[in-house]
């Protein structure tokens, strides 16, 4: 075995040992339970025994709670916010708009009056 290997398994069976000790405390709590129900004592095996699976696995987190006033501000609509991004595309769409409706755009090598629509649509003819 390798030195990979080898840590693997000590990190296997420490994790073995540790949950076998969670056990033996999470029957503790039950006798305890059983023996005397309004006793709050065995909240204590049961702490211990948390603990110890945590230190099991380490890569096991909790999440934590959101703070109810962040709930709260997300949950609102926010004039502020919409204001903010509708004012800068109203802007990009109005000059948009004006650049096409005052003529600035397009082909200006051609008139497009109706007359000329025909004649300035068809295909150049070569002249040979």
């Amino acid at each position: 075995m390798d030195s990979d290997q080898i840590a693997r398994r000590d990190r296997y069976y420490e994790i073995a040992k540790s949950l076998k000790n969670s056990s033996d405390l999470y029957l503790k709590a039950i006798k305890s339970i059983e023996s005397n129900p309004e006793d709050p004592s065995y909240y204590q095996w049961v702490k211990e025994a948390n603990l110890l699976i945590d230190a099991a696995f380490p890569e096991k987190f909790q999440a934590h709670k959101v703070p109810q006033h962040a709930l709260e501000k997300s949950s609102a609509f926010d004039w502020g916010v919409f204001l903010k991004i509708l004012i800068p595309i109203l802007i990009v769409l109005g000059v948009l708009l004006f650049t096409v409706f005052s003529g600035t755009t397009g082909d200006m090598t051609k008139s497009w009056n109706t007359d000329e629509i025909t004649k300035n649509a068809q295909y150049p003819k070569s002249n040979k």
